[in-house]
This record gives structure tokens, C-alpha cells and sequence, in this order.
């Protein structure tokens, strides 16, 4: 009865740990910060049911919180607000998963200093 209690621990453990990594390793990533001071490319787009909407495309060098740079393309639905901060999620194979808007204050100080 032992051993099949901690089988299924085990396995139940294994499950667990499989299923973060391969979570974060399709939907997590690195942080890299950015500052907008620019409007993004407006482009009009159609979505499946014909509706037309307009994107916004940002080509911008992000720092993470070692200085280290990396060119990175995301979207917004909208034009996003000059001199805010943001911080990306970059996904090695998937860019750019997510950003959000941070306060100055919450950049780590080296990508700051490189902004």
C-alpha cells in the first residue's frame, strides 16, 4: 500500500513539475522594459467578420534588469501613451507575449539608465 501511495505522489509530482515547465516555456518568459516615445504604425486591419479595426505596431530595443538588450515587435489596439514605461514578457520562441504599463519607478535601475 506504501508503494503505491508514493507511486502515485511521484507521479502526481512529475505531472506537476512537466506542466510548469512546459507552461512557462510556451507562455512565460524574460521581462525587458521599454519607454514609448513614439506612436506606433497604424495599420487598418479586418478581423474574421468582415469588422475593420486599426493595430498598432511598435519595433522598439527593450533592456532587461541586467542592461541586456534585445529588439523586440509587439501590437496594441490602441496607440499607446507617450513617455510611459512598459515592461515585456519575451517568450524565446514566441516574442513578445504580453506587456503592461509600470511606473518609472518600478524599472530596475540599469535597464532605466539604459532607456
Amino acid at each position: 500500500m506504501k508503494k503505491v501511495l508514493v507511486g502515485i505522489v511521484a507521479l502526481v509530482l512529475i505531472l506537476v513539475g512537466g506542466g510548469y515547465t512546459w507552461y512557462h516555456t510556451a507562455y512565460g518568459g524574460d521581462s525587458y522594459y521599454v519607454h514609448i516615445q513614439e506612436d506606433g504604425i497604424a495599420k487598418k486591419e479586418k478581423d474574421d467578420s468582415g469588422q475593420e479595426f486599426t493595430r498598432y505596431y511598435y519595433t522598439l530595443t527593450g533592456y532587461n534588469e541586467k542592461g541586456e538588450a534585445k529588439e523586440m515587435n509587439f501590437t496594441g489596439d490602441h496607440n499607446l501613451r507617450h513617455d510611459a514605461y512598459l515592461r515585456l514578457v519575451y517568450n524565446d520562441k514566441k516574442g513578445v507575449t504580453s506587456w503592461e504599463e509600470v511606473q518609472k519607478q518600478d524599472v530596475p535601475q540599469k535597464a532605466l539608465n539604459k532607456i
